[in-house]
Order: C-alpha cells, then sequence, then structure tokens
C-alpha cells in the first residue's frame, strides 16, 4: 500500500506544469543599457530571470521593436547572453517548458544604446484594440465607431504626440496627428479590412513607428 501512494504522489509531481518567473535584468524600460562591446554596431547583454518550478527548459523570446523581428533561444539555465544590435529598442519575455505545459512571464522593454545621446527614440507604441486580426460587427450598419488605443513608453519620459494612419492597403494615410492621448476613436465604413499604425514623436523630435495592426469590419 504504501508502495502504491509513493507511486500516486510521484505522478502527479511530474504532471504539475512550471511555476511563475520573475524577470530580473535588464530592468523593465531600462534606458541606456551598455552592453559589452561586440562590434561597432553590436553588444552582448545578459538576461537573467528566477527559477520556475518543475522546468525542463527555457525559452527567451526577444524582440527587436524598430524591425518588429524576434529571436528566441532555448537554454536549461535561468540567463542567457545574446548579441544584439545597438542603438534600437526591444521587449523580451521567458517561457518555462517541460511535458505538461508551459508558463510565460511578464514582457519587458529596454533601450540598447551605442555611443550615448542626450535623448532617445521613443519606444514603438504597443497597438492594444482592435485587436490584430479581429472583425467588427456593423449590425448593418453603413459606418462604425471604432477605437484605437495602444501603449506608448519612452525611456526619457518625453513623449509629445502621437500620429494615428489608417487605410485599406499598408498604413500609409495621416488619419489623425498630435495626438496626446492612447486613444482615439473614428467613424469608419463596414465592409473592408483596414491596416492601422501609431508613430510615435518625443519633445526633442525623435519618432517610433509601431508594427501594422489589421482587423474588418462586417
Amino acid at each position: 500500500m504504501l508502495l502504491f501512494i509513493t507511486i500516486i504522489l510521484t505522478s502527479c509531481k511530474e504532471n504539475n506544469p512550471p511555476g511563475s518567473i520573475t524577470l530580473i535584468t535588464p530592468l523593465n524600460n531600462a534606458t541606456c543599457i551598455q552592453g559589452i562591446s561586440a562590434s561597432n554596431t553590436t553588444s552582448l547583454v545578459k538576461f537573467t530571470w528566477s527559477d520556475a518550478t518543475n522546468v525542463e527548459s527555457y525559452q527567451i523570446v526577444i524582440k527587436n521593436l524598430t524591425l518588429q523581428s524576434s529571436i528566441n533561444y532555448t537554454t536549461i539555465y535561468t540567463s542567457y547572453t545574446a548579441t544584439l544590435n545597438t542603438n534600437t529598442s526591444y521587449s523580451w519575455y521567458v517561457v518555462a517548458k517541460n511535458s505538461s505545459g508551459n508558463s510565460t512571464s511578464d514582457t519587458w522593454k529596454l533601450y540598447l544604446t551605442g555611443t550615448p545621446t542626450s535623448d532617445y527614440a521613443p519606444f514603438p507604441a504597443g497597438l492594444t484594440a482592435p485587436a490584430s486580426g479581429s472583425t467588427i460587427n456593423s449590425n448593418s450598419a453603413a459606418t462604425v465607431e471604432v477605437t484605437f488605443q495602444w501603449i506608448g513608453n519612452d525611456p526619457d519620459n518625453d513623449i509629445a504626440s502621437y500620429t494615428l494612419y489608417l487605410d485599406n492597403t499598408n498604413a500609409s494615410t495621416q488619419v489623425v496627428a498630435s495626438l496626446t492621448a492612447t486613444s482615439v476613436t473614428q467613424n469608419i465604413a463596414r465592409g473592408k479590412t483596414y491596416f492601422w499604425k501609431v508613430v510615435t514623436a518625443n519633445k526633442v523630435g525623435n519618432i517610433s513607428t509601431s508594427a501594422v495592426s489589421t482587423f474588418s469590419i462586417n
């Protein structure tokens, strides 16, 4: 009987998904992170996080917010050193994995500097609504009020304005400029697919451009 109970307990433990992960360094929204120089245009940056329970491996996902491209690394350790482009904004998160499931950390951002300057470009805005790939129901109305929402952040905390671009092809048409809020409502026609993005500008004129998001109105 004791042997039977031990087997059950062991089996239950093995079926537990990984525990939570806490990111440690670089700090969230860190400004002017200076890694070990690998070349004139790249630096080595060490990422660290807490150890999760019941973990078999970690996957760290680092996204270049300028190019909107991601790189993935797998490791059994709680740190990873990556070669990254300087003068670039990044986001990163970690996924703990085992055979029973995954656990994903929060997403943090950093700005990796090359030659220090007095002011850095804002982080590209994170578009939150409408959700990319979503469909809005018009309920047969000719037009629909759509509220566009995003998250803005700047290493120097000096965002001056946002500009919304919206059209049916590639989000190259400026619709509203000089926004100070992180949302705006537009009345747009149904029966079409829309593409939109946000350009963020800071007080000295540095800008960044978000990814392009798309949605439809039926």
